[in-house]
């Protein structure tokens, strides 16, 4: 691991652009060095923060729509992302968020397990949006699940399941253990922890 991933490991709340760049180096993705003025382009397109939460995330809906594309099988490199206009739906959505956070807008990511939506901490509703299917802002209580704020080692422990995962189904075991180790050395729960060291050992052995 960097001495800028450990860095911003060892923070409380790392901006999320910070923490997803960080790991795009490790993960020798293309694009890195472009990524804050694609951010800051797509941060010019949206409002100036506060106006009505409702209005701000239906803009980020809207960036989604017209600059980043979703597709389930594309890139989770937020570079990446940033320099083709589209990749995987969490990659995307974090990368709407990342603009909306250099514009000054009170927008993150919430989730529930694997999945994430983008919503507005200001807003008297529970309203958010899908990268996957960004037509509108809607009701989150009609998802009925319990939805909790997501910090950047979260996003990025999710993203790094994916990477894993695809990296296993194609018979890549070394990037598999490779992201599978920078995934077992981010901060999570002790009990998460053991389980990703545990993923870590098996692939070792497989890859032996």
């Amino acid at each position: 691991m960097s001495d800028e991933l450990q860095r911003l490991c060892g923070q409380a709340c790392p901006p999320l652009d910070d923490v997803l760049l960080a790991l795009d180096r490790e993960l020798q993705a293309d694009g890195v060095d472009g990524a804050a003025r694609a951010l800051a382009r797509l941060a010019a397109r949206l409002p100036d923060p506060g106006g009505d939460p409702i209005h701000e995330l239906a803009c980020v809906a809207g960036l989604l729509r017209d600059g980043l594309r979703s597709d389930g099988t594309g890139s989770l490199a937020l570079s990446e992302v940033l320099t083709d206009g589209g990749g995987h739906p969490l990659a995307t959505a974090a990368a709407a968020v990342c603009a909306a956070r250099r514009r000054g807008l009170a927008i993150d990511l919430v989730g529930h397990g694997a999945r994430v939506w983008i919503a507005h901490e200001e807003a008297r509703s529970p309203y958010v949006v899908d990268a996957a299917d960004p037509r509108a802002a809607f009701d989150a209580r009609a998802l009925g699940v319990d939805l909790h704020w997501r910090c950047a080692h979260e996003v990025a422990l999710i993203m790094l399941d994916v990477v894993v995962d695809r990296a296993e189904r194609c018979g890549d075991l070394a990037w598999a253990l490779h992201a599978a180790g920078l995934r077992a050395r981010l901060p999570m729960q002790e009990s998460d922890a053991d389980s990703r060291r545990t993923e870590v050992q098996r692939l070792r052995a497989r890859l032996n």
